[in-house]
């Protein structure tokens, strides 16, 4: 037996995280960094702190 509305129930995709470590190498290329407060924190902190 199939399950019912199996079609109907869509799952959200799973959204790219960069791993901490990559973040702040990448922000070093562009000239920029953490501040020391924020430098503990996991991007999705971060993200949640800066949004509008």
């Amino acid at each position: 037996m199939t399950k019912p509305y199996s079609h109907s129930v869509k799952e959200k995709p799973v959204k790219f995280m960069p791993k901490q470590q990559n973040y702040q190498t990448s922000l070093q290329y562009e000239g920029m960094m953490l501040k020391k407060e924020n430098a503990d924190k996991t991007i999705e902190q971060l993200r949640h702190k800066y949004a509008r």
